[in-house]
Order: structure tokens, then sequence, then C-alpha cells
């Protein structure tokens, strides 16, 4: 406190000798000292004290840095003014008040910036987790939906076996291999592949890619023998839904071919993961690309990278002319 208190006096010595200001009275002088260490006192605190010392939570924005830097030029501008009235020597207890005035409106105008910031980071981070939400609901219906078709199939089993083993006792085995056939079309959605040995992944993977054939995207998936058991399955759902919808929602607007890449491997104790799709122009925005889905778009990925954060991963985005590729590694 007393290092940023000095600063405030030398910060006042260095205008006063600027403006050649020498007779200023005493008791003025301390007022000056006062107003400027205070000042100073109350900037570092709020820009480095806060932020490094007590290691706020909340990560600071450059808006508020620049609203700081702006509050404290104005500050320092209005003091300076006051200076010049304290050139003949004379106590000029107005200009004290005023300069009290400043430190008190430094005060709430620092805290009100803080706040104002806080409030719209917690915004984004309800909203991120409105988001996670909505995509844990939405697989939740569909799993739902896959749900109550198994059990639609599974009522009518035992009328299928039935019909197969007379179509057998009939002689009629052609037929019994086709209608045995359609059954199996019948039951291949409702059974997830085997991917990998994580059934979150394999669920979500068929699902995935059952959307993505609906909609004449051409699916490529290429996953080695790699152990993802040790990522939770909302993490999963969370980095994998978000990232493939994203690639379906880009691909799905093409006119000619579409497709998709998901290859996931290893690399020494690193999972690696690749989801490529070809695309329109991308347009790009603080490292990010640009989403069409308004104000709250974007948070998805920013949802994968709170994900990722959890397992010491990166996410890359990467964008080549008519191709988009997300690659994310995660610590195993």
């Amino acid at each position: 406190m007393s290092v940023c208190e000095s600063l405030g006096v030398i910060l006042l010595q260095c205008i006063l000798q600027a403006a050649d200001i020498k007779n200023v009275n005493e008791t003025m002088l301390y007022c000056l000292e006062v107003t400027f260490s205070k000042v100073i006192l109350i900037f570092l605190y709020y820009t480095f004290i806060n932020r490094f010392v007590k290691k706020s939570d909340v990560p600071y924005s450059n808006t508020r840095y620049i609203m700081y830097g702006i509050i404290l030029l104005y500050s320092l501008i209005n003091m300076s003014v006051i200076v010049e009235n304290f050139k003949n020597g004379e106590e000029n207890y107005l200009c004290a008040v005023n300069m009290g005035c400043i430190v008190l409106a430094d005060l709430y105008l620092l805290y009100f910036v803080k706040m104002a910031d806080e409030k719209n980071y917690y915004e984004k981070q309800l909203i991120a987790l409105e988001q996670q939400a909505k995509v844990q609901y939405e697989y939740y219906l569909t799993q739902t939906k896959k749900y109550d078709q198994t059990i639609q199939i599974l009522h009518d089993v035992n009328k299928h076996i039935k019909a197969i083993e007379g179509l057998y006792g009939a002689e009629q085995e052609k037929t019994a291999g086709e209608y045995a056939t359609k059954i199996r079309e019948l039951l291949k959605p409702l059974i997830p592949v085997q991917y990998t040995e994580n059934p979150i992944l394999n669920i979500l993977l068929t699902d995935k890619e059952s959307v993505m054939r609906e909609k004449g995207i051409s699916v490529t998936i290429k996953i080695d023998n790699v152990n993802l058991n040790f990522i939770e399955p909302i993490d999963i759902t969370t980095i994998f839904g978000n990232l493939l919808d994203n690639a379906i929602e880009a691909t799905e607007k093409l006119k000619g071919e579409k497709y998709i890449c998901i290859k996931i491997g290893s690399y020494h104790k690193m999972i690696v993961v690749s989801i490529e799709n070809n695309c329109n122009e991308v347009k790009w925005k603080n490292g990010f690309p640009v989403s069409n889905k308004g104000k709250n778009g974007g948070i998805g990925l920013l949802n994968v990278q709170s994900s990722i954060k959890k397992y010491d991963g990166d996410l890359t985005l990467k964008n080549d002319g008519n191709k988009f590729a997300a690659e994310l590694f995660l610590n195993s």
C-alpha cells in the first residue's frame, strides 16, 4: 500500500515540475498528495491486486481494462487542471473538496465497471450451462424415442419369430431369409455400433451417424484402439455432441458432395480427436467461427473448451478453403 501511495506522490511531483508550479501551500500540497496517492492505489487495486493477489475467479475482459484506462485518464486530466489553481500558493478548499469527489467518483465508477463485467461473465456462463442442459435434454429425448421404438419392436418379436418358424415349416426358406433380413434392418438403428469401449460415445456416434445419413452426408469414422473411459459421460456428450452438431449444421447447407470424417487416435499419452467436414466460407471473430444462431451462437464451443480444460487439453479450429477441421487433444 505504501508503494502505491509513493507512486501517487511521485506522479504529483512530475506534474508539478512539468507545469512549473513551485509555490504550493503546504495544506493544499498535502491534499494533492493524498488525492493522487489514493487514486493510484484504487486503480492498482482494481487492475492488479484484485486480479493477481486475490486471484479473482472472473477473467478480466478487454472492455474492463479500456474503461479503467478511460476513467484513470479522465481523473488525471481533471486533477492536473485543479493543480493549476494552486500556482500562487493560495488555499483553495473548494478545489480540495473537488479532488475528494474525484476519489469517491473513481471508487464508484471502478466498482460499477467491475460489477458490470462480472455480471456479463456470469450471464454468459449461465447461457452456456443452459445450452449444455439443452444438449443433454435433446440427447435424452433421442434415447427415449429409441427406447419406445425398441419396446414396440420387442412387443411384436414373438409374432416375428412365429412367422419365420412358419415359413421354415412350410419349406419357404428363401422367404424366411428375406423376412429375417428385414427384421435385422429394423433392429440395426437400435443397436449401437461398438466403435470404442465407451458405451456413451458408441450411442452418440450411432445416433449422429444416423442423422448424417438421413441428411445425405457421407460419413467416415476411424477410431483406433483407445481408452476413453476416463472422460466423464457429460463431457463426452458436450464435446462430441457440440462438435458433430456444428459439423452437421455446416455440411447440410451444401449442394453437391457432403462429408464428415471423424478420427480418434492416440499420441504418446494424449488422445487426439479430429472432426473434418466440407463447408461454405467461414467467417472468424476472436479465434472462433461466427455462428448464425444469434447472440447465443458460439456458446457450444465455449462449453467444449470448458470440458476439454478438465483434461488439460486443447482445441484447435482450422479452415482451409472449403474444409473445416476441429482438432482436440486430451490428456489421458
